[in-house]
């Protein structure tokens, strides 16, 4: 997925019906075109689809949008999207050749990949010249790129990458190169790639702001807490205390109605995001899971 301000929550959309598929893709195409704060696409895997936003909230309005396009689906749980990049640069020099009878295929590419500042997205560009890899080619190398970047197969949940990826050599031959082996080439550099360097995971943190009646206040702390929150302060408001905290947003999924029970119809609360933070790799229940010869490291501020 391209990447937005908004990828934080996603739910997968799946129609339960073959016959449905093309519709899905027209309703898809419709939500981003009615509201930008929507991040989908189609899953070529599934034929499902993939919506993220910025909170349970957006996810709700799409899904509505959704039924008016009269499609029976299955929506998927409601999830958090992490964010993952490598910890340091890595250059992979790969060659596809493959010959079969009088025909080949070939295709060199020279990648370099880089960690991306988180909640940036994948970036790819090149630096050859026409010479070397003529343009022609070019959108076949990014596509093998994207194909592993989206596959999800990196990890096993929703996750952003956050990397870049440079185009900096390579070399083509007149009968045997295609766009098609180009993508090859670059799919198997990239992941080479991967697997030469390890995975940073990173959560959303949400600033959580609740209002309530001073009487409610303690319960509504400890509730926080209990969900690895983080009080940073409160500040009277005649009757009512402002709370101010902030709290992973895996902990914070369905809070409306938590806090509805600790104050019933007395409290308010807003959520936005505040900063990403890395998952410690020692964490004793990892939201996600990096592919086999994949593995998690702490990095440095």
């Amino acid at each position: 997925m391209d990447k937005t301000d908004f990828d934080l929550v996603q739910v997968y959309v799946d129609p339960r019906l073959q016959a449905d598929g093309g519709r899905l893709g027209f309703a898809i195409k419709s939500l981003r075109e009615q509201n930008v704060c929507l991040n989908a696409r189609i899953d070529p895997a599934t034929g499902g689809a993939v919506i993220r936003a910025a909170s349970e909230a957006d996810l709700d309005t799409a899904l509505d949008l959704m039924k008016r396009f009269h499609i029976d689906v299955e929506i998927g749980p409601l999830q958090v999207v992490y964010r993952m990049t490598i910890t340091n640069s890595v250059e992979v020099d790969y060659t596809h050749k493959k010959h079969t009878g009088t025909t080949g295929e070939f295709a060199r590419v020279k990648l370099i990949t880089s960690p991306n500042e988180i909640g940036n997205g994948f970036q790819f560009k090149s630096t050859t010249v026409n010479s070397i890899v003529p343009d022609t080619y070019i959108p076949g190398i990014e596509k093998g790129v994207l194909s592993v970047i989206q596959s999800g197969s990196l990890t096993d949940g929703p996750v952003a990458v956050d990397i870049n990826v440079v185009l900096v050599d390579g070399a083509f031959h007149d009968i045997d190169s295609s766009e098609l082996t180009f993508e090859i080439a670059s799919r198997a550099a990239l992941l080479e790639a991967l697997r030469m360097t390890s995975l940073a995971l990173f959560e959303p943190v949400m600033k959580v702001e609740v209002v309530a009646p001073k009487d409610h206040a303690l319960t509504i702390i400890k509730d926080l807490k209990s969900r690895s929150g983080r009080i940073r302060g409160q500040v009277s408001r005649g009757d009512d205390v402002l709370i101010d905290a902030v709290v992973p947003l895996s902990k914070m999924l369905g809070y409306a109605d938590t806090l509805d029970e600790l104050a019933p119809g007395r409290a308010t609360h807003t959520i936005q995001f505040d900063h990403y933070l890395q998952v410690s790799p020692e964490h004793p229940d990892p939201p996600l899971r990096p592919a086999a010869a994949m593995r998690l490291v702490s990095v440095g501020p």
